[in-house]
C-alpha cells in the first residue's frame, strides 16, 4: 500500500514529505499517499511540525519540516520512518507512532484529487457500463477502477464497494462491489479484475444485483 503500511493497531502508517515548493513533482519514489489526505492537527515543534493526517478512515501523526501546514490543508507524501511509542510533550501524552518525514508539499483540494487520480487501465469498464451489460458480461472477467468507498472484512474476504461516477445512485448502479484477498484504504482508487457476477444471493440478508468474485488488484 503506497501511502502507508498499517502494522500497529491496523493504523501504523508509513509516510513522506518534501517541503512547500510550487507544483507537484514528486520525489524519487513518486508520491505515497493513495488518496487525498488532510491535516487534522497540527503540533508546532522548535524546528518541525508534527501532523495528524487523515486518508479516508486512517489517521497518523507524521513529522515534517516547517512548511506552513495548517488545519484543513491536503499534502502529498512520500515514504517515510516510522518511530513507535513516542512522547510529545506538546500534546502531554505519548503516542502510538510517529512518523519521520523528509518530503510534503502543502497543495488545495483539487490538486491533491487530481495528482493521486492515477490513470485507469486501458480495459477498465465503468461501473454503471457493467450495470447495463451485466447480462451479456455476467460469467466474464472484467476490470473496474474506481475509488474505494467501503471496505469491510467478513468471512475470509475483503469486500470493497467501488464508484467512478458513473451509474445512477437512486437504483444503486453506481456502486459495485468487488470480492478480494487484498486489503485497501477507504478512499484509496484501485483497480481491481475478476469474474462478473448477477444476481448472488449469499444467505443471512446479502444480495448483490452485481458482485466481482476472485478478484485481483491490477498494479
Amino acid at each position: 500500500m503506497r501511502f502507508l503500511c498499517t502494522c500497529l493497531l491496523s493504523t501504523a502508517l508509513f509516510l513522506a514529505a518534501c517541503g512547500r515548493t510550487q507544483g507537484t513533482e514528486p520525489p524519487p519514489d513518486g508520491w505515497a499517499n493513495n488518496a487525498p489526505t488532510q491535516v487534522t492537527q497540527v503540533v508546532e515543534l522548535p524546528s518541525h511540525q508534527l501532523l495528524s493526517v487523515q486518508q479516508g478512515e486512517l489517521q497518523a501523526w507524521v513529522q515534517v519540516p516547517k512548511v506552513g501546514a495548517d488545519v484543513g490543508d491536503y499534502v502529498l507524501l512520500g515514504a517515510g520512518t516510522p518511530r513507535s511509542d513516542v512522547e510529545v510533550a506538546e500534546l502531554g501524552r505519548r503516542v502510538e507512532m510517529v512518523v519521520d518525514i523528509e518530503h510534503v508539499q502543502v497543495v488545495d483540494e483539487a490538486t491533491a484529487r487530481s495528482t493521486l487520480a492515477g490513470t485507469p487501465p486501458s480495459d477498465a469498464v465503468p461501473v454503471g457500463t457493467l450495470y447495463a451489460e451485466l447480462v451479456d458480461r455476467a460469467g466474464s472477467e472484467v476490470v473496474v477502477y474506481g475509488s474505494a468507498v467501503k471496505v469491510t472484512s467478513a468471512v475470509g474476504s475483503v469486500w470493497i464497494h467501488i464508484q467512478d461516477g458513473t451509474g445512477d445512485a437512486a437504483s444503486g448502479t453506481n456502486d459495485i462491489t468487488v470480492e478480494a484477498k487484498q486489503a485497501v484504504t477507504v478512499g484509496q482508487r484501485v483497480a481491481f479484475r475478476g469474474v462478473l457476477h448477477a444476481d448472488v444471493d449469499l444467505g443471512f440478508g446479502y444480495h448483490f444485483d452485481a458482485l466481482i468474485r476472485d478478484a485481483e488488484l491490477v498494479p
